[in-house]
């Protein structure tokens, strides 16, 4: 591909007008930046100008690895690529030695990188078109349900690649860009799992307090690798996540509101299980 010098105007003024063609006459209301840690820190600046006074709710997105501090400081991109956190929370699962206090350490790590206002918009994904898919990183579907779960109650703007909704599996590129298998989908062979993320899509809609930025870890249950963590922002109650990554059943007392659960029988939380519920102060 040719590589084109984003410092030079002429390059910056060509490529910024093909955007506010977009943007302009078609209402795209969201870019996204390809590699965009090898673009000029100039063009990023002119793009965020340009198309904010055309649209100033568009939305615009880097695609960054790394630590993006540089590119997130209100003059050029609104959000980037959140893949810190996707591979910390795959990580624990991939990782069986890491404790509930690994998973902590990790998750505070990556909301502390950036403004508030940031970690609200930043794109959370467990995989993409860049990626191996997470269903051929775990080991099965229970685990896999399990990390989407953590996904949803994160701060930020949760995606899902295409295929995830079934669960499909897929190595490095370009066996992650499979078809999707439209024939099985209809005739009803995913629709067990497309259920369960639409719950999850649902919860996230309807719950305020999941898509809140304040959550903290009480530690309360004695299990190293029982992951839990409370959704805050009202006086009178807050959203209690809790994942058993355990080899073995916990018995969790049935309190507050369910909002959603898997694998949860009779006050007992199986193994890979997930419950999600609304408790009072």
């Amino acid at each position: 591909m040719p590589k084109l010098n984003t410092n030079n105007p002429k390059v910056r003024d060509y490529l910024i007008g093909v955007c506010e063609n977009w943007v302009r006459n078609y209402g795209v209301d969201g870019i996204r930046l390809d590699v965009a840690n090898e673009v000029s820190h100039a063009f990023c600046k002119e793009l965020r100008n340009r198309l904010k006074a055309i649209n100033p709710d568009i939305y615009i997105l880097g695609e960054i690895w790394h630590d993006a501090m540089p590119w997130l400081r209100g003059d050029e991109f609104d959000s980037v690529m959140n893949y810190p956190l996707g591979e910390s929370i795959k990580d624990f699962w991939i990782d069986k030695s890491l404790t509930k206090e690994d998973f902590e350490y990790t998750i505070n790590r990556c909301y502390t990188r950036y403004m508030q206002q940031t970690n609200d918009v930043l794109f959370n994904l467990l995989d993409s078109h860049d990626t191996k898919r997470l269903r051929t990183d775990v080991k099965n579907l229970d685990e896999y349900f399990q990390q989407l779960a953590v996904l949803f109650a994160m701060p930020g703007s949760p995606c899902i690649y295409y295929g995830t909704e079934i669960a499909m599996e897929g190595g490095h590129d370009p066996d992650c860009r499979r078809c999707m298998p439209w024939e099985e989908i209809d005739g009803g062979a995913y629709s067990e799992r497309i259920d369960i993320i639409k719950s999850l899509l649902h919860l996230r809609r309807e719950e305020p307090l999941l898509r809140n930025r304040d959550f903290h870890f009480p530690n309360k249950i004695n299990r190293p690798r029982v992951i839990e963590f409370n959704k805050m922002g009202w006086v009178d109650n807050y959203v209690e996540v809790i994942i058993n990554c355990e080899e073995e059943d916990i018995e969790i007392p049935r309190e507050g509101e369910l909002l959603f659960s898997r694998h949860y029988i009779d006050n007992t939380l199986l193994r890979n299980g997930i419950l999600i519920r609304r408790q009072k102060r």
